[in-house]
Order: structure tokens, then sequence, then C-alpha cells
């Protein structure tokens, strides 16, 4: 299949002063100086893909991920600061509300204006002159200057004449969060047709339902780079399950500290290996769900404390050196076995305090082993412990639970 889009290491870096000037003046003097200082960033950080003829790929990632400015640099608007970016093809893109629109002209003017930049012949605008204004359903308000004009009513202006005909590439960002949801089905349908038409489309919406509707693929950025590129049934899953994890609205301290005294605790288990880990730091919650080929978060399962305190012990984290699964000791006691096999495990870290006995307010965490292989599956409370008992015959209890709060 001939590629449309293609790009190759592509990096786009950003600077903005870090030092707060009070006036205009001071800030001209200590530029001349040589005193002002700046902090960069990289807004796409070494991203390829390319995308085929005929491709509908959606575009997926949180707020500030490098989505609209990705699209920028694919529409040209923007240079990259490395790597290359080639388009074959008429382009037609519906990046921003408005743009490519003059708002001292009226509805009806635009249509021309917005249609030359687009490519489109005076005469074909003509011939469906009629047809746009139809589809944008705006009426008499097409004679009205579109400054008068309502985020809704540009929207449907703007779409009717990105969409009129079938572009080689049809670029859309978030063109779907305006509007009533009648003419969003209609905006639908219209993209629909123009895939079906052979088109390319690249569309960027942080409506997943749109993503798995409209497009056969889907590209995942985060912080820039591409998280995961694939089919849009498997790339939504798992994109909606990271932009709803816990951690992410956490506060931005190492460890998430209540104000009760006690740390908020992440389980993650792994896909492949059976297994499950737990973590109190914010960083590390982050880090292992960007591995999103084998891990999965449950979310935060218990409160542990944060200190040791009269009654409490350390919940140890040991990694084992020849299956990469973990095992986890309440107390040094049970530290020992895995401290003197240290070919086997590697000790990592303290995750926080609990009580190796129950009290009054605490629920029980299980560790369930399989005999035939190292590694734990925690279970918080008895019922988790009897769900996975039943569900997994070859494991069984190991030791006693330790307690925490939940």
């Amino acid at each position: 299949m001939e590629t449309l889009i293609e790009a190759s290491h592509v990096s786009l870096r950003f600077s903005a002063p870090t030092d707060k000037k009070g006036s205009l003046k001071k800030w001209v003097l200590d530029a001349i100086r040589g005193h002002v200082r700046h902090k960069g960033f990289l807004a796409v950080d070494d991203v390829s893909f390319s995308i085929q003829r005929g491709e509908s790929v959606g575009l997926v990632g949180r707020n500030g991920a490098g989505k609209s400015t990705l699209l920028k640099l694919v529409t040209g608007i923007a240079n990259p600061t490395s790597g290359s970016i080639a388009v074959r093809g008429q382009v037609a893109p519906l990046l921003a509300l408005g743009n490519g629109l003059d708002p001292t002209l009226t509805g009806r003017e635009n249509i021309y204006l917005n249609g030359a930049i687009l490519g489109y012949e005076k005469a074909w605008l003509k011939a469906h002159e009629a047809d746009i204004i139809d589809f944008s359903e705006l009426g008499d308000f097409i004679n009205a200057p579109v400054r008068t004009y309502s985020s809704g009513m540009t929207m449907r202006l703007a779409f009717s004449i990105a969409a009129a005909a079938t572009p080689e590439i049809l670029i859309l960002d978030e063109v779907l969060a305006v509007g009533d949801a009648a003419f969003q089905a209609k905006c639908r349908a219209r993209i629909s047709t123009i895939v079906k038409a052979g088109a390319t489309v690249f569309f960027v919406s942080h409506s997943l339902e749109d993503i798995r509707q409209l497009c056969s693929r889907a590209i995942w950025l985060e912080k820039g780079r591409v998280v995961m590129d694939g089919p849009a049934a498997e790339v939504c899953p798992k994109f909606g399950e990271f932009s709803t994890a816990p951690f992410l609205s956490l506060s931005k301290k190492r460890h998430q500290e209540q104000d009760d005294g006690t740390l908020l605790v992440a389980r993650f288990r792994s896909r492949s290996l059976g297994s499950q880990l737990l973590t109190s730091e914010r960083e590390e919650m982050q880090n292992i769900f960007y591995n999103l080929s084998d891990w999965a978060c449950d979310g935060i399962v218990f409160r542990a404390f944060r200190t040791s305190i009269p009654g409490t012990v350390p919940l140890m984290r040991f990694l084992s050196l020849t299956d990469g699964v973990h095992a986890f000791a309440a107390g040094e006691s049970e530290a020992a076995a895995f401290r003197e096999r240290p070919a086997d495990w590697e000790y990592e870290k303290v995750i926080g305090y609990v009580r190796p006995e129950a009290a009054p307010g605490l629920v029980p965490v299980h560790r369930l082993a399989n005999p035939k292989r190292p590694g734990f599956l925690l279970a918080v409370g008895d019922e988790e412990r009897d769900a996975f008992l039943a569900a997994n015959p070859a494991i069984a209890p190991f030791g006693k639970p330790f307690y925490v709060h939940p």
C-alpha cells in the first residue's frame, strides 16, 4: 500500500524563560546581558510512524501529551526540531476552532476563503455551496459575520467546508467535542463515508468511543512519546485503564502520605508472570504502568502505616532473580528466609509498615503462592482470598496474613 504520512524520529523542543521579569524593559536588558535562563522540554519526543492510504488512525493521550502539536507537524504548521515528516497527497486539516476562517467575513464568504486554503477551486465551491450550507444547518446565519457565531456554529461551518469533498488526507483535532449531539452524529457519519471512499483520516479525540467507531488503528501519546501503536480495539482499553489510574491524581510527594499517618499502596499484576507487585511511591506507580505490555493496575488496594510504631513491622519487597516475580515479607523474621538466599532473592525496599496481628479497623492481606514457582498473589480481605483460591486451584495460603487499613 502507498504510504501517505511518514514520520521518522520526529522531535519538537520548546523553551520558556524560567525567570519572572517585572517589566519588558528588564527582560530586554537581561536578554542583552545574557541573563535570561530558559528551560527546554520536548513536546514531541522521537516519534516514528507511517500511515497508509485508506487508513483511519486515531491519536489518543491525556491533555498535554503532544497530540495537537504532532498534528501541527504533520500539516506543516510547525517544523520539527529533529527528524522528518513526509506527507504525500492533498491535506484537509481541521485543527483548531475557526482556523482558516476570517471573523470579519460572512459564513458564505468564508466558504470560498477557507475552501481556497484547502485547495478547492472556486468553480467547484460554487457548485457545492448549497450542499455545504445545507450540511452546516446555519440557514440565514450563513450571511452573518463569523465573529457573531457561537463555537458550535463555527465548528459546523469549518467541518462542512473541510469535509465537503473527499480529500486524500483528512486531519481532525477534537472537532466532535463542540456542537449538539445530532450534529456530532452527522459528522461521524460523514467521516465514515470519507473513510469508506478511500481517504486517509488522522483523528484526535478524547472520546474513546469515537476512536473505536471511526478508526481501525490508534496511536497513544504520553509526554510526547509513543506508548502504544496498534489496533484501536486494543489501544483504547489500555489507554482508558491508564487515564483512570488512581496515581495520576495523587500528590507529587514521593510517598503517598495521608493525614492520618498512612500510605496509599497500589497493586499491579503481571499478565505473563501471574504475580503481583505493591508500591507506595508515586513515581514508581507511573513507571510501572508505562510498561503496558505486561502490567495492569488494580488501583489503591490498602493503606499501610507510614512509620514504625509499636506493634508494627516493615513490609519488605523482594525480587526473584530467576523468575522476575515479587515476594513480600512482613517483619525481619520472615525476611531472613529471603536474605539467606542472595543468589535467588534481591531485597528492593520497604513498602510501609503493617501489623502482624489483627486489630480493630484493620483488614487482613493474605499471601497466596504456587508451590511450583516463587512469588505471591496478595488478596485484600477474606472475600478476595476465597475468590483467588476458587479461581486458582494450584495456589495456597503462604504464612500468616498481615493487617492494614482498608
